[in-house]
């Protein structure tokens, strides 16, 4: 009797053992930026759970560079299964970093091609935003419409741009002047915008604040930065403005990171962040564009930017890659 009470009680403790396994594993472990939205978390939590019985635990960063930072130092033995928000410009040194596997989303197929910044799906994007000027309405009823007018001496010193050495809208924009006018003339349309510009904070946040406090009517920010105060603020004071009708695009991607504990977790929820439920939840929540195709957007987003053309593709991320810092350089030589 006491031998048969032993059997039974190692056959529980297996059982519990491999009870407490499955549930270890039936975690998947997600990257993000702080700012990712609420909503969108608990709508992912919702649908592991429901779908997979998985729990998923996000960790959040201040941003990206210190995101990809964790991720090189955990690269022999990661931590996370996905990244969720790591900009197209990470692409050459992820893939040198061999950070990432590729996995091709089921709705690949209707993504935007133009937003396809990896052919083989080495990183996936889920949404975009313009990186557009916004003009405060009551202040500057006539905004300027093209890059030509933008350097008018009717706009001196009513213009505020994050610094391109320290902010991304920045460098962005930086990088669309680049596209849009060359590698060898851009400097010179810097050269006469610097006479309109008030100052250059060295982040967007100080930049925005400076434009809502009144100091100036044009600021270098979000093509749907609108969209937030007509749904917060109940107010179309604040347009956005594209620029001969182009833009750079800000194209946020996810990714399935080498080695991850929970693969197939990992690509469910990849396949989650490019559903039309997801893609059309993140309008209101992120602020940025569904890369879907078929996604509808909410009527707030009739204020939003459009653009005919976005900038990134007259640039090669390679190229951008190689030639940043010596970009930067030049330009900081010009601002002095």
């Amino acid at each position: 009797m006491k031998r048969f009470t032993g059997v039974l009680f190692l056959a529980l403790l297996i059982v519990i053992m491999l009870f407490s396994l499955t549930c270890q594993a039936k975690e998947v472990v997600i990257y993000s930026y702080d700012s990712f939205g609420q909503t969108l978390m608990e709508m992912m939590e919702k649908y592991m759970a429901e779908k997979y019985q998985a729990k998923v635990r996000f960790v959040l960063f201040e941003d990206t560079g210190a995101m990809y930072t964790r991720l090189l130092m955990e690269k022999k033995k990661p931590q996370a299964d996905v990244v969720i928000g790591l900009d197209e410009v990470y692409l050459v040194d992820a893939k040198r970093d061999d950070l990432f596997r590729a996995y091709k989303p089921k709705a690949f197929a209707q993504i935007r091609e133009e937003l396809v910044f990896a052919k083989d799906f080495y990183l996936v994007p889920f949404d975009y935003g313009y990186i557009t000027f916004n003009y405060d309405s009551e202040l500057l009823p006539k905004p300027p419409k093209t890059y030509a007018e933008l350097i008018k001496p009717e706009y001196n010193k009513k213009i505020v741009i994050p610094n391109p050495t320290t902010s991304s809208p920045g460098q962005a924009f930086l990088l669309s002047t680049i596209a849009y006018f060359g590698e060898d003339k851009y400097l010179d349309f810097w050269k006469e915008l610097k006479k309109n510009i008030l100052v250059m904070p060295s982040n967007w946040s100080l930049a925005y604040g400076i434009y809502t406090n009144g100091e100036a009517p044009l600021v270098l920010s979000y093509g749907t930065s609108p969209v937030y105060h007509l749904v917060y603020d109940k107010t179309e004071r604040y347009q956005a403005l594209v620029l001969d009708q182009v833009s750079w695009a800000q194209i946020e991607g996810a990714g399935i990171v080498k080695g991850a504990k929970n693969p197939e977790l990992a690509e469910a929820v990849i396949d989650y962040l490019l559903s039309l439920e997801l893609q059309e939840a993140l309008t209101e929540s992120q602020f940025m564009y569904p890369v879907r195709v078929d996604a509808k957007l909410p009527t707030s987003f009739r204020i939003a930017a459009q653009a005919k053309e976005i900038l990134n593709r007259r640039l090669d991320l390679q190229e951008i890659h190689d030639k940043l810092e010596q970009w930067l350089k030049d330009w900081e030589n010009v601002m002095r």
